[in-house]
C-alpha cells in the first residue's frame, strides 16, 4: 500500500513461491482488486504471465504496452491495466517471490520504476530469507527439545517393557498417532 500511494501505482501485488509446486500464490494485494483476490487464493501456474516469467527466469519484466505482449493475461478485477512490471523477490539466486506493478496508463512504468522495485524487492527478499531462516531454527529447535524429553522419559524406565511402552507412547503422542505398535519378533537366522 505504501509503495501504490508513494508512487501513485494503479495497483501493487506480491506472490509468493509455493516450494512443493514452483506455483505463485498471491501474498497481498492493494485495494479491493487485492483483497478479493487474497480471498480467493489467487495463483498462478509457474512460467504462466508476466509474473511467472519473472520468477521462471529470475529477471525483472518490464511491459510498457500490456495490449502489445502475447504473454500478458488480463485480469477482470484490473481491467485499466495498461503497463505492468514484474520483478523477482530473489535470495541467492533462488526466487522467493515476485513483486508486481501495474500502472493505468501505456509507457505508465519506466526502467527508473523497475531499478525502484528491485531495490524494494532485494529488501523483500532479505526478511524473507531472515523470517523463513528463524521459522527453520524454532521448528529444529522445538524437535530436539522433544527428541530430548521423549529420550529423558525412556530412559527413566527400569525394565525392558516399561522402556518401549514408554518409548511407544512418547513417539505416539509427538507423531498425534491414534495408535502407535512395536513389534520384536525373531527372524528365522536368530535363536
Amino acid at each position: 500500500t505504501q509503495l501504490q500511494s508513494a508512487y501513485d501505482y494503479y495497483h501493487v501485488q506480491i506472490y509468493l513461491v509455493e516450494e512443493e509446486t514452483g506455483n505463485l500464490i498471491l501474498a497481498g494485494g492493494t485495494g479491493e482488486p487485492g483483497a478479493i483476490m487474497l480471498a480467493r487464493k489467487h495463483n498462478l501456474p509457474k512460467g504462466r504471465g508476466l509474473v511467472g516469467r519473472a520468477a521462471g527466469q529470475n529477471t525483472s519484466v518490464l511491459i510498457p504496452d500490456v495490449s502489445r505482449d502475447e504473454g500478458w493475461l488480463p485480469n477482470t478485477l484490473l481491467p485499466e491495466t495498461k503497463s505492468e512490471a514484474a520483478v523477482p523477490v530473489a535470495f541467492g539466486g533462488k526466487v522467493l517471490g515476485v513483486l508486481d506493478v501495474q500502472q493505468n496508463k501505456v509507457d505508465g512504468l519506466t526502467v527508473a520504476d523497475v531499478e525502484l522495485l528491485q531495490s524494494v524487492a532485494s529488501q523483500s527478499a532479505i526478511s524473507l530469507q531472515n523470517a523463513r531462516s528463524f521459522e527453520e531454527a524454532r521448528t529444529r529447535a522445538e524437535l530436539e527439545s522433544l527428541v530430548n524429553v521423549i529420550g529423558q522419559n525412556i530412559q527413566r524406565a527400569a525394565t525392558v517393557e516399561e522402556t518401549l511402552q514408554t518409548a511407544a507412547r512418547e513417539l505416539g503422542g509427538a507423531l498425534h498417532a491414534a495408535r502407535v505398535r512395536i513389534n520384536l519378533g525373531r527372524t528365522n537366522g536368530d535363536n
